[in-house]
């Protein structure tokens, strides 16, 4: 699946939260994507979003971070990108760990080549906790155009978690969403949305992803 979590960037351009997602069977797991210090204060502190300071998610205890442990784990992913002029299937690997002395979970997310993608996508997404703001945080980047961007959570609601967040890349800032569902405590699929110009939420691209 893909922290693509970044709108897809193929769709971008296109204008391209939230249609309804179809339940999925057991079989499917998991979605679907260290920096210095230096870098990840850029990143950080790039958006309005997620000008964390020297304490922001650094502090955030165990059990706070663990309500993300559904996403730790490795798996083979399959999706499509929706919202594009070249809309087309994918398939890719997933990864995710704790990271940076355990205050974040990374998540990594590589598409595959193929015929009909000659351009894969890769993503890193990075997921913390502002003890202050009380709402979970994410910094992303990707290898598209070299974008990021930074957003917020209130938390899972049931089994569905929701991160609104911003694309510093443009300068224009469009605002992007990542939907997670789980299942059995697990992350089970990923669904991306952009917000058009004319404010309307359309689906980007859809990934699930089976444990391996």
């Amino acid at each position: 699946m893909q922290p693509r979590n970044h709108p897809d960037p193929h769709a971008r351009a296109a204008n391209s939260v939230h249609d309804t997602i179809s339940p999925l069977t057991d079989s499917e797991t998991l979605l679907m994507k260290p920096t210095t210090s230096t870098l990840y204060a850029a990143i950080v502190c790039a958006s309005p979003l997620l000008c964390l300071g020297p304490a922001g998610a650094h502090d955030a205890s165990p059990s706070q971070l663990d309500e993300l442990s559904g996403f730790l784990g490795n798996a083979t992913c399959a999706g499509n990108l929706l919202a594009a002029k070249s809309a087309h299937a994918t398939s890719g690997t997933y990864h995710s760990e704790k990271t940076l002395g355990g205050h974040w979970i990374v998540v990594r997310y590589d598409e595959e080549a193929s015929s009909s993608n000659s351009k894969p996508f890769h993503v890193a997404q990075y997921f913390g906790y502002d003890p202050k703001a009380g709402h979970f945080v994410d910094v992303l980047v990707e290898s598209f155009d070299g974008g990021y961007g930074a957003g917020t959570s209130s938390g899972w609601q049931g089994d569905v978690l929701t991160f609104e967040n911003t694309d510093s890349t443009s300068g224009t800032q469009p605002v992007f969403r990542d939907v997670f569902t789980r299942r059995g405590g697990l992350v089970i699929s990923h669904t991306g949305y952009q917000r058009s110009k004319g404010g309307k939420w359309i689906r980007t691209d859809h990934e699930t992803c089976k444990r391996t």
